[in-house]
Formats: C-alpha cells, sequence, structure tokens
C-alpha cells in the first residue's frame, strides 16, 4: 500500500549499445510533485522559528554567494550537505545537418579560453546526508513501467504552463520528473510541442542545454 512516506519508482530499457543483443532495465524513481521555494519555506516556518521571509532572503543571499564563489575560482563545501563544483566543457557547434556537437581536439593547444564553457555545477553530498537518506527504512512502491507510460498532451501542455507561469521556463529535466519518463522519452514530447504547426512553446540553447518557454 502506497503511503506519503514512500518512493515510487518505475522500470526502464537501458539504452542498447552497439553489438549488443541482451536488454536490460534499470529503475527510476517518479517524483510526486516538485516542491518549491515558498512551499519549503512555509513547512520550515510550521516547525522552526525561521519566517518564510527570513528564509526567503537567506535562500537568496546563498544563491548570490554560491554564484560569486563558484565563478571566483573556488569549489564550494556546505557541512551536512554536500561539495558543489562548477562543471566545465566546450562549446558546442552546429554542423551542416543543423545538430549541436562538441568538437574533437587532437591538440590539446587549440583548447584555448575561447573554447572552454560552463556545463553546470557537479554536486557530491556529505556522508551526514547520506546518512539521514537512509536512516529510516522506505516502502518502495512500484508504478507501471515507463517505457510503456503514454503521457496525456493536454495535460502535458497544462503541467508546463504552469511551471512557466510560476517560474519563466522549464527545462527536459521537469518533463522527466513530471511524468516519470525516461530522458530520450521527454526529448520526443518536448521535439514534438516545439513542431506543431501552431506550437504553443518555443526553445533556445542556454550553453549545452535546451530552455523552454510559453509562446
Amino acid at each position: 500500500m502506497e503511503t506519503g512516506r514512500a518512493i515510487n519508482y518505475a522500470v526502464y530499457p537501458t539504452p542498447m549499445k552497439p553489438g549488443e543483443t541482451k536488454q536490460t532495465y534499470h529503475v527510476r524513481q517518479i517524483y510526486k510533485t516538485t516542491v518549491r521555494t515558498r512551499e519549503l519555506a512555509e513547512h520550515i516556518a510550521k516547525y522552526t522559528l525561521i519566517s518564510i521571509d527570513l528564509f526567503k532572503m537567506i535562500m537568496e543571499r546563498l544563491k548570490m554567494e554560491m554564484a560569486e564563489q563558484l565563478l571566483s575560482g573556488h569549489d564550494l563545501h556546505i557541512d551536512g550537505i554536500g561539495r558543489f563544483a562548477l562543471q566545465l566543457g566546450t562549446k558546442k557547434r552546429q554542423d551542416e545537418n543543423g545538430r549541436w556537437r562538441t568538437n574533437i581536439y587532437d591538440n590539446p593547444d587549440l583548447l584555448n579560453s575561447d573554447e572552454v564553457t560552463i556545463d553546470g555545477i557537479s554536486f557530491v553530498p556529505d556522508k551526514e546526508m547520506l546518512k539521514l537518506l537512509h536512516s529510516e527504512k522506505r516502502m518502495m512502491v512500484r508504478h507501471k513501467e515507463g517505457y510503456n507510460q503514454k503521457v496525456d498532451r493536454e495535460q502535458m501542455v497544462q503541467a508546463l504552463s504552469d511551471i512557466c507561469r510560476q517560474q519563466g521556463c522549464f527545462v527536459r529535466q521537469d518533463v522527466q520528473w513530471l511524468f516519470g519518463v525516461s530522458r530520450f522519452r521527454a526529448q520526443q514530447l518536448l521535439k514534438g510541442l516545439v513542431s506543431e504547426p501552431k506550437p504553443l512553446f518555443a526553445r533556445e540553447r542556454h550553453g549545452t542545454t535546451w530552455v523552454y518557454r510559453r509562446l
């Protein structure tokens, strides 16, 4: 029986590499909802002396400090939570078919500063955080297989429109989290949305990430 403390998951086929003949499978969590800053602030304010406004002010200051420290060449370790560090990569460019590809460099001297970009942020949790995650036994509830799961277009449009109203845009991972689909399936769904005769959403590339907005 599913409870509020249960962890929901679904089974997905693992993409097969060239030459592989046997299909294998893996599990992935299905997220119930996305807890946003306001909800987290309300929850913390309910059980502590920290007000909603104070929590939001601290989070805003923490965001700015983290960005400043990372962009100043430091990694950042928050005790009990984990370590944050920039992930660097090389810029992608469009080929003759319009696909974005990463260059292959056979000469290290070509990897000058114009070729390097920030791909994202890596996070390594502290042992203390991992201990909290494993401190209690959780019920694991299996949902129907992710590769059989269908996503209703109207439901998807409504959910993604809500995200756009709340935060202005969304990315592929939001579709994965909302509907419990694989990365490949999320890419298919988004490609369909932006290529419709009268699309409701448009996308633009920010670094190595496609960002989607409501038209």
